[in-house]
């Protein structure tokens, strides 16, 4: 008999694991062994490493999703604080999904196509921010028609590379403070005066959101 929410049991294991040793140093005995099943049981479920990754997938797009939402109501309320918390949660707890990336394509080839998904909506997100920032004064205009879109850009570049930078180089020498601080200096050029008041502020409260969302890295 299996026990209760077995494929949901597989499908957090393997996330944590992949996260913390990488998708192709996890084997599906490695998973089945953590979860504490046998191979058979997990094989059930999950015949190869591919079905479990697509399934991880799917997990990622709905949770992606879901963040958006939240997001988009964030920002209405110029909450910014907890844009920062919930990406960095999200972008932490499937950070397999960034790392990795080139690995699940040659695994899982649909992605690329989620991958590249990610990336426009990310873009697309910032871009929106701006343009709300911009319309209450807290955010300069654009100076072209596209800097808004370049900027954005950058971001979603400074985003995606930490990880893999977090892995070649160590946790102490690519703090997630460091790359916060990055971004968020990259962003005080284009505040307004009533803008910078927000700037001050966040930059005071974002070492604590760093320390707490550190803190539920598996």
């Amino acid at each position: 008999m299996f026990m209760k929410n077995t494929p949901k049991k597989i499908l957090d294991n393997a996330r944590l694991l992949f996260n913390r040793e990488g998708v192709n140093n996890v084997r599906l005995q490695d998973i089945a062994e953590y979860t504490n099943i046998s191979p058979g049981n997990l094989s059930y479920h999950f015949k190869k490493k591919k079905d479990l990754i697509q399934a991880l997938l799917n997990q990622l797009q709905l949770a992606s999703k879901e963040i958006r939402a939240e997001n988009m109501s964030y920002l209405e309320n110029e909450d910014y604080l907890s844009i920062i918390r919930s990406y960095l949660r999200f972008q932490i707890g499937h950070r397999f999904f960034y790392r990795d990336i080139l690995d699940l394509i040659s695994l899982a080839p649909e992605s690329k196509q989620i991958y590249e998904t990610q990336m426009n909506q990310v873009i697309k997100f910032a871009k929106n921010g701006m343009y709300l920032a911009a319309g209450k004064g807290l955010w300069k205009s654009q100076r072209h028609e596209d800097s808004f879109y370049y900027f954005a850009k950058n971001i979603w570049a400074i985003l995606n590379s930490w990880l893999v930078e977090r892995e070649v180089f160590g946790e102490e020498q690519v703090s997630m403070q460091e790359i916060i601080n990055a971004i968020w200096e990259f962003h005080h050029p284009y505040f307004t005066e009533k803008g910078l008041e927000i700037y001050t502020m966040l930059e005071e409260q974002i070492p604590s959101i760093v320390q707490n969302e550190m803190a539920i890295i598996n």
